[in-house]
């Protein structure tokens, strides 16, 4: 996604998309803003992202604009086959439970990637 140490834009929009996933917790998510912190060119509103508690889809008002990361539909259905082995079934999933699973299954690299991203979170 990104050298490592280095924050960025895609790396900002993986994060978000996990946590609207659910894949993620609010409190996992301000661990992250943390830790990403001390990253190279880690932009200011990750200080205020560390105590974030409001509606999630407010989290773009305190970052300032949308971030992109360019991914496949079924590399998100694999977010959610991580919140759904983790415990976290999202209300609003666009797959159902066992879909969410298979597509983690057929994609490897988002565990791996999720791995890296979040290395203080057990899968």
């Amino acid at each position: 996604m990104n050298e490592s140490g280095y924050f960025s834009d895609e790396l900002m929009a993986f994060v978000l998309t996990c946590l609207f996933c659910e894949a993620i917790s609010r409190d996992e998510f301000n661990a992250w803003c943390a830790q990403a912190s001390s990253l190279n060119a880690a932009p200011a509103f990750l200080y205020d992202l560390m105590g974030f508690h409001d509606e999630i889809f407010k989290v773009y008002r305190v970052v300032g604009y949308v971030p992109c990361w360019e991914h496949e539909k079924n590399d998100e259905y694999a977010l959610y086959g991580i919140a759904v082995r983790r415990g976290f079934e999202s209300f609003d999933m666009p797959v159902t439970p066992s879909e969410a699973l298979d597509s983690l299954k057929v994609s490897p690299k988002i565990e791996l990637l999720f791995g890296q991203v979040f290395d203080f979170i057990k899968l």
